[in-house]
């Protein structure tokens, strides 16, 4: 079936979030639902150097996947320039690069972004290049959606503004789950990797820029388009956080997330996305990797952003239960 280009036939909802929150879990989970289409994150992981052997969650190889050979061949009939390597979905892909960093970048203030938008506007062929990456997405959307049979597409990308756009240029009726995790549990998840050698306090404080760069770019989203999970929640409690997460998506709440994980997927994202989902549990190796005062440097290097996510948390390293349930 051809999908031309043109306005999103169905719901867009954007999952935001930190890295290291739960976006995988999340993603399998919300993709499980019949009515859903989702392949996580489609604004970044650039694969060129790993196509050999990047695997989709589905355990196939992504140039040797069905799924993702229909979504090429659907894209090729829109016209749109597509390749598995680099979906370039991203509102940052510009030339030059820098020039599409800086287009994106949060400024830690709404105002600075709304000034550097109002800007770029006045820049030759940047809001064309903007509607043109707002096309592809779009366009995108609607060939996952057919390839799914499903209603609602979730876009689970990392981008820290990327709700602002995809209001802006995809769909204006957007809606945003945001994920939220503890940010001991993420420092944790962090250090451990260790990737860019970052100290557990560099670590709380960039958990805080990312959240509320998020924060303030839905902001301007109505109330009722907007939903925060938090992680902790979701394990907690994974039947009751699924049904209330699939009514704000709009579609059929009462199913039963265990039997509809065994349906096959096509997720991008980190490896927990070619694991089997068995009994949902929450990941607290931070309480064993921190000492008490040590959560409590995590904590205060996060500064305010902490106690306004995770308003009736406990005091760091007061014992068990130290965040709040729902």
């Amino acid at each position: 079936m051809s999908v031309a280009p043109g306005q999103l036939r169905g719901r867009c909802v954007f999952l935001a979030s930190n890295a290291y929150s739960g976006s995988t879990l999340l993603s399998l989970l919300v993709g499980a639902h019949p009515s859903v289409g989702t392949v996580s994150d489609v604004s970044g992981a650039r694969r060129a150097s790993q196509m050999a052997i990047f695997t989709c969650s589905c355990g196939s190889l992504m140039r040797e996947c069905p799924f993702w050979g229909d979504v090429e061949a659907r894209l090729r009939d829109t016209g749109t320039a597509f390749s598995l390597a680099d979906f370039g979905m991203g509102f940052d892909d510009h030339a030059p690069r820098w020039l599409g960093r800086l287009r994106v970048r949060t400024l830690g203030s709404s105002r600075l972004e709304a000034a550097r938008d109002r800007l770029f506007e006045l820049v030759p062929g940047n809001e064309r290049r903007m509607r043109e990456i707002g096309v592809r997405n779009t366009t995108f959307a609607r060939v996952i959606l057919a390839a799914s049979r499903a209603d609602v597409f979730v876009d689970a990308s990392k981008e820290r503004l990327r709700a602002r756009y995809l209001e802006r240029y995809v769909d204006p009726e957007l809606r945003v789950i945001h994920l939220v995790r503890d940010v001991r549990g993420v420092v944790e998840s962090t250090v451990r990797r260790n990737k860019r050698g970052l100290s557990a306090a560099e670590a709380a404080r960039r958990w805080a820029r990312a959240n509320e760069a998020i924060m303030r770019s839905i902001s301007t989203i109505p109330p009722g388009r907007r939903l925060m999970v938090r992680y902790e929640e979701l394990c907690a409690a994974p039947a009751a956080t699924m049904a209330r997460i699939f009514d704000f998506c709009g579609v059929d709440a009462d199913v039963d997330v265990s039997e509809l994980l065994q349906r096959q997927q096509h997720l991008l994202g980190n490896r927990m996305r070619l694991q089997t989902i068995g009994e949902i549990g929450l990941d607290e190796r931070w309480r064993v990797a921190f000492r008490n005062e040590e959560q409590e440097r995590i904590v205060a290097a996060a500064g305010t952003t902490f106690s306004r996510l995770y308003p009736s948390a406990r005091h760091a390293g007061s014992g068990p239960g130290s965040t709040a349930r729902g």
